[in-house]
């Protein structure tokens, strides 16, 4: 990819100071600068030299950081002190006496009474510290993040096959295949620069792309080779047909299977039952489509993969992901340079949570049902072992079924807005309102924070300093350009307190949490990382500011990081290496340590067989279209930051359904008409998008917007992934009439363009809000 320096200032003349930083409004993590002047950001320009976008950012990278200075900024604490009430503004230390009391009240009826759900968006120093002041001071399992809802799955899809989770290829890689398989992945909106890498390998190499996705999506459009149009909920029917034609057609590579891998004979005989005409089928495509895809993946050694939320967000998810992994396997494309799968992260610091242990993990990917590595982590921490609990963690829908039952009472929310994002969000409303809440957000006008208990007003990016990690395992140093504004204090600094009142001590009576700034946590987390898969032992500061970023291990064997995981093919799957011992695809149930002893591969990856089966909640007569949820390029989650970029929002102010041309007419729904959508769970509102992006019988809402009948996830439902827990996000029942006949507004019109192929130039290429420069360097 040419390097380039894109620059967005809101300034004329230069600003007073550029600080090192990233991006973190994908999970790309480009490298920028941020620009500084009279202590206010000011703008952002490209790092040229960084190795992940070499100077590019798309269009949320270079507007986003006008969130920073929202007037809706929490520069305060406020508490609620009764139910109906409002808040109020209070002093932090009356906010944190309010805190330890309720916090303390409901420890007093079990640690189990408590939960905590945090953020993608935090550093790796923030989400160790919070870890370890929940799993080491509290010892409670109720601990999860928004990272439940994008990348989840790619954690449990790793460990089914390698025995740990971390991305097995790199971006490095992406240089250099001449296939890549995206499957489930709208790259060219999800993550914009990562798309104008791969269009740039495809144009060096001669490469082809193929694209897995119920819509034709501008990945299809600016890039596909070959799409795949397959049926929500068929993920697996479709790779079970792409193995079983690998193996009837000769291209599994027998001798790496045998050295390398078991389970095959099993794989064989299960993919035996998915021929191509019963997978055509099933997913509604062409077998002369999956035949091409077959061969391509078939006879092209450097092939990398990516899986990303058309995958992930479905009950199916950690089977169909695991399978990618196995299609790499059975080939042999993995391990060396242009070859791998990659299961990617959707936030910033998703990979951060994972690696830390504030979310379903525990730090540096240790198993909880490990002795070996629980002990480890308790001399580590100083903590008695014989009194420590490990104890697997929930994740947020089983935290939110049990706080619907009464079994929890307090819920820590911390960097997210649970009110939006979570699915069946009328139901998930009426669950938070049970709770004590407390709210830990940069913003105070975040939907969340109006059934808050207790507000704390958080820093955000630009105004702290710590390393976040990005889905390739490169760690980005982003470091403070600003002050806060108001009492708005760090993450960091707020789990440093907390700790601190609870009173949480290792066993020699010192402080669980014994450091205050960033750079000693991350000392800290180098020795606890030390020797796991994701070792940072050797990393600092200064070497990431060096390289611009580093890609974990990185320890004595690899000084300057290391490009793609299992060059040795050795998978960690011994029995006290692995992080877990897995689970049943189907059924979620886990195997025991004894189940694990009698089939250890002893450094060996699985290949694991599953049947496709069908979704559950089917279209019926009532709902007879089956809903999609989605991004859009111009936002990020539920819009508290890229929401209050004119440059962005002017683009994707308000909803739309995305339905197909034939459904539309039988309806009598017009571009621009007002359309509501109903389900079992609420109602939507929004306008028309006629537009053949969608199968007919399927149409797709973006998710971002709002609380309410904006809010897509008013039909969407907490079935999940029975191991990742991921929830099903992309396929729902519902039905779709016209409200009122409207005209197409400006925007509508414009997105049109870019959905239906007429703009198909990549958006991280695109000159949009006046102010951006981009200079090409050769």
């Amino acid at each position: 990819m040419q390097p380039r320096i894109d620059t967005n200032l809101g300034i004329e003349g230069e600003p007073d100071a550029w600080v090192h930083s990233a991006c973190i409004l994908c999970s790309n993590g480009c490298g920028l600068d941020i620009a500084v002047k009279d202590g206010r950001i000011v703008g952002v320009r490209g790092a040229v030299d960084h190795p992940v976008s070499f100077g590019h950012l798309g269009p949320k990278g270079e507007h986003g950081w006008v969130a920073n200075n929202s007037k809706r900024r929490g520069t305060t604490p406020m508490i609620r002190r009764t139910k109906g009430a409002p808040l109020q503004p209070a002093s932090w230390a009356e906010a944190m006496d309010f805190f330890t009391e309720r916090f303390n009240a409901a420890w007093q009826q079990g640690h189990e009474n408590l939960a905590c759900y945090n953020s993608g968006q935090l550093t790796i120093e923030e989400f160790y510290t919070l870890g370890k002041l929940w799993r080491g001071g509290l010892q409670s399992s109720n601990i999860d993040g928004n990272t439940r809802l994008c990348t989840a799955t790619s954690a449990t899809g790793l460990m089914a096959n390698f025995g740990v989770d971390g991305p097995v290829a790199s971006y490095v890689d992406v240089d250099q295949a001449d296939l890549l398989c995206l499957y489930g992945h709208n790259v060219a909106e999800a993550q914009t620069v990562l798309w104008e890498r791969m269009l740039a390998a495809k144009k060096e190499r001669g490469g082809r792309i193929i694209v897995a996705d119920p819509r034709r999506t501008p990945t299809v459009r600016q890039g596909a080779d070959l799409h795949l149009q397959l049926r929500a909920g068929t993920n697996v029917a479709l790779m079970n047909g792409i193995i079983h034609l690998l193996i009837a057609r000769g291209w599994a590579d027998r001798k790496f299977i045998a050295r390398y891998t078991v389970g095959f004979e099993s794989l064989d005989a299960v993919t035996r039952e998915y021929p191509l005409e019963r997978v055509a089928e099933i997913c509604g495509i062409p077998r002369r489509d999956l035949e091409t895809a077959a061969e391509w993946i078939g006879t092209t050694p450097h092939m990398v993969s990516t899986v990303l939320q058309g995958f992930y967000q479905s009950v199916e998810a950690t089977a169909s992901s695991s399978l990618v992994n196995t299609v790499h396997l059975l080939t042999g494309a993995i391990g060396k340079p242009g070859a791998g799968p990659l299961l990617m992260a959707g936030q910033p610091a998703a990979m951060c949570n994972r690696e830390a242990g504030a979310g379903g993990s525990y730090p540096g990917y240790r198993n909880p049902h490990s002795e070996v590595q629980m002990r480890d982590l308790c001399e580590c921490w100083n903590l008695d072992f014989d009194k420590f609990h490990p104890e697997v963690p929930k994740d947020i829908l089983l935290m939110m079924e049990a706080a619907e039952r009464g079994e929890i009472e307090f819920m820590w929310v911390i960097g997210t807005n649970p009110l939006v994002s979570l699915p069946d969000q009328n139901r998930t409303e009426r669950i938070l309102r049970r709770l004590f809440l407390v709210v830990q957000d940069p913003f105070v006008d975040a939907e969340t924070v109006d059934l808050a208990d207790i507000y704390f007003p958080a820093a955000m990016w630009g105004e702290k300093t710590g390393c976040v990690t990005n889905a390739d395992r490169s760690v980005n140093l982003l470091l403070k350009a600003v002050d806060p504004p108001g009492e708005a204090r760090s993450d960091l600094d707020i789990f440093v307190e907390v700790a601190g009142r609870l009173g949480f001590k290792d066993r020699d009576g010192t402080p669980l949490i014994p450091f205050k700034k960033s750079e000693d946590a991350f000392e800290e987390w180098r020795k606890i990382s030390k020797g796991r898969p994701c070792d940072y032992s050797g990393m600092t500061y200064d070497l990431i500011l060096q390289m611009g970023a580093v890609r974990w291990p990185c320890n004595e064997q690899h000084p300057r990081g290391c490009e793609r995981l299992y060059e040795d093919r050795k998978f960690f799957t011994g029995i006290d290496e692995c992080e877990s011992y897995g689970a049943d695809f189907l059924t979620g149930n886990k195997n025991t340590r004894g189940d694990y002893e009698r089939i250890d591969p002893k450094g060996k990856a699985f290949l694991r067989p599953v049947h496709w089966r069908r979704q559950p909640n089917p279209p019926s007569d009532e709902y007879p279209f089956v809903l999609n949820t989605g991004r859009v390029v111009y936002h990020f989650h539920t819009r508290t930051k890229t929401g209050r970029s004119a440059a962005l929002n002017e683009r994707a102010p308000h909803p739309y359904v995305e339905i197909h041309p034939d459904d539309a007419a039988r309806l009598e729904i017009g571009l621009g008409d007002l359309v509501e959508i109903t389900s079992p769970n609420g109602r939507w509102e929004g306008v028309a998008m006629v537009v053949d992006t969608v199968r007919p019988g399927e149409v797709f809402v973006p998710f971002h917007y709002g609380h309410g009948s904006q809010s897509a996830n008013q039909h969407t439902w907490y079935a999940r992934d029975p191991i990742s827990h991921q929830p099903q996000l992309k396929s729902s029942p519902v039905s779709v009439r016209r409200l009122s006949f409207g005209q197409p507004e400006p925007w509508l019109l414009a997105r049109r363009a870019e959905l239906d192929g007429t703009s198909i130039e990549p958006y991280a290429a695109r000159e949009f809000g006046g102010t951006v420069n981009r200079e090409v360097r050769r």
